[in-house]
């Protein structure tokens, strides 16, 4: 029905309609001395007004069979209350109308690339090419001013959809916050609802996905706004496993998502810790050398699926692959000292291989700050220490150390800490 464009209510119908109905409601508010004319100008226009830019897009580099290398720039033009009271004055005088001065302010510039549409079929032979602004650059113009935004609505709830897409220069995981207009103190101000990811990127449409927030809404005219993100996120957390304890830094990079919330992670860590009463406990090495508990560190890569739930929770599952070194610090001289090999053997380390299987549920806080709890199952494969030469005493942690003390590097590992997305 509302493609319809003849008598019944067809969507053009409706817009004008409601024009009309806008333009009539502020005549009728003038002739019954509610407001005068002067206040209709400021209301209708001002706020347009207000936010005025200008953008220039000028080739600097031609490209054959491409776009042209482009310099871009935005100003705004500032226009106020004072500028449109001169406006309003001089309506009617044209020569007083054209000394009115309106200041342009200089925002942001930068340099990007144009692509060319050369089988546009509307243009004629003789016309040059039309040329636009890669989505690339635009993403970026849209970072370096806000104003311009790239934006859109809320078009359907189920599924969860806006009407901007690829041709806009949304790509698949991009943030997305969805604002909504409402009146606070007599005035109509933005409240952001949700933030949300995009997924499954079309042309001129995405679905997405909340990440946090509340539900939005395409009845109450919802706006969704591109908002940069890097699909990544910072996880400092702290560890605790079989005596010893552990501080982690885990780098997490969103590599895809589904229309279901399902997001695939590439992650990095890295650790260090040790263990507990570590400056009052010494061990003696193989050769006789007095060493610390050791200094653990750890390095790792990974694969998780996360699956968002609730507006507010995503559990993880996920598996690593780390290397581990534990390195145990000379205490005192030893019986080796001054003799070949001593400086090798005064102290020892030990290597290994693990696998970390686990899962961990991320939980809102503030988003884009979660707090973190998790846990994993780690099997450790210890790296054999090289075999004794005739120069070098080679100590065994197995032997001086997990052995007496029974400590085991596989097992359990549980750990809590806070996450920033970014």
């Amino acid at each position: 029905m509302l493609d319809y464009n003849g008598t019944s209510l067809s969507e053009e119908k409706l817009k004008d309609l409601a024009l009309q109905n806008v333009l009539k409601a502020d005549d009728e508010r003038a002739s019954i001395g509610v407001i005068g004319k002067e206040n209709i100008l400021k209301e209708d226009y001002l706020p347009i007004l207000e936010n005025q830019y200008v953008f220039i897009n000028q080739s600097i580099m031609k490209r054959t069979g491409k776009g042209d290398k482009a310099r871009w720039s935005a100003y705004k033009v500032n226009i106020n209350k004072d500028v449109l009271d001169q406006v309003f004055n001089s309506w009617n005088d044209m020569e007083k109308y054209n000394k009115i001065k309106v200041t342009i302010s200089y925002i942001a510039s930068g340099v990007g690339k144009n692509t060319s549409n050369f089988w546009d079929p509307n243009r004629n032979q003789n016309q040059p090419v039309k040329q636009y602004l890669k989505n690339k650059t635009r993403r970026k113009i849209a970072y370096m001013v806000p104003a311009f935004a790239i934006r859109g609505h809320v078009i359907s709830r189920h599924p969860f959809k806006m009407n901007i897409g690829e041709k806009a220069g949304i790509k698949d995981r991009d943030r997305i916050v969805i604002y909504r207009t409402k009146e606070k103190k007599g005035e109509m101000v933005s409240s952001r609802v949700s933030t949300t990811h995009a997924c499954h990127v079309n042309d001129s449409t995405a679905s997405l996905y909340t990440f946090a927030g509340g539900q939005a809404s395409y009845k109450k005219g919802d706006i969704a706004v591109y908002q940069p993100s890097k699909n990544s996120s910072w996880t400092i957390s702290a560890n605790y496993m079989d005596h010893s304890y552990n501080l982690n830094f885990t780098y997490d990079h969103r590599i895809k998502l589904s229309p279901t919330g399902i997001s695939q992670y590439f992650i990095t860590m890295l650790g260090v810790g040790g263990y507990e009463k570590t400056d009052k406990r010494l061990y003696a090495t193989n050769n006789g050398a007095v060493v610390y508990s050791p200094v653990i560190a750890n390095f790792g890569m990974g694969y998780g699926i996360g699956y968002e739930f609730a507006h507010s929770l995503e559990i993880e599952p996920y598996v690593l692959a780390q290397w581990e070194g534990m390195f145990f610090i000379h205490k005192k001289s030893s019986p080796f000292d001054g003799k070949d090999g001593a400086s090798y053997a005064s102290g020892a380390t030990s290597n290994s291989v693990r696998f970390p299987l686990g899962a961990r549920l991320n939980i809102n806080i503030c988003y884009p700050v979660q707090l973190v709890v998790g846990a994993e199952y780690i099997f450790n494969i210890k790296i054999p220490v090289a075999k004794d030469t005739e120069k070098r005493v080679h100590n065994d942690p197995e032997e001086f150390f997990f052995d007496p003390t029974g400590y085991k590097r596989d097992g359990l590992n549980i750990y809590a800490g806070l996450r920033f997305n970014f």
